[in-house]
C-alpha cells in the first residue's frame, strides 16, 4: 500500500508494509520437525509438548493432548511426520492457536 501525504511544500510517499504477526504453517512445520531428534519421523507427545512450550503456550501439556485427541492418535502415542496428512492436521491446529511470530523464530 502507498500512501501520499501533501505538505505545503512537498509531497512524502510513504509505502507500507505487511507485517506478519502469526507463525505461518512452514515455519511451524520446521518446529516441530527439529523436535524429531533421532529422526525418526515421529513426534512423541512429548516433543509435541516442548514445541507448544517454546511456542509460548502456558499448558503445552494441555495442547500436545488436544493435538492428539484431534489426530486420534492418543492409543500409539507419536505423530508420523511423514505422514502428509498427520502432519498437516498437527501443524494447522498450531496454526489455529495463533502463536505470534517472535516465537517462531527462536
Amino acid at each position: 500500500m502507498v500512501i501520499q501525504v501533501h505538505f505545503a511544500t512537498k509531497t512524502v510517499v510513504v509505502q507500507r508494509q505487511k507485517v506478519q504477526t502469526q507463525c505461518s504453517k512452514e515455519q511451524l512445520m520446521s518446529k516441530f520437525k527439529r523436535h524429531d531428534m533421532n529422526g525418526d519421523g515421529k513426534l512423541s507427545k512429548n516433543d509435541i509438548k516442548k514445541v507448544f512450550k517454546e511456542l509460548g503456550s502456558s499448558s503445552g501439556f494441555y495442547r500436545a493432548n488436544i493435538a492428539m485427541f484431534r489426530l486420534h492418535n492418543e492409543h500409539n502415542g507419536y505423530v508420523n511426520i511423514n505422514d502428509d496428512k498427520e502432519f498437516e492436521e498437527l501443524v494447522d491446529y498450531a496454526y489455529e492457536c495463533g502463536y505470534k511470530v517472535e516465537a517462531c523464530t527462536n
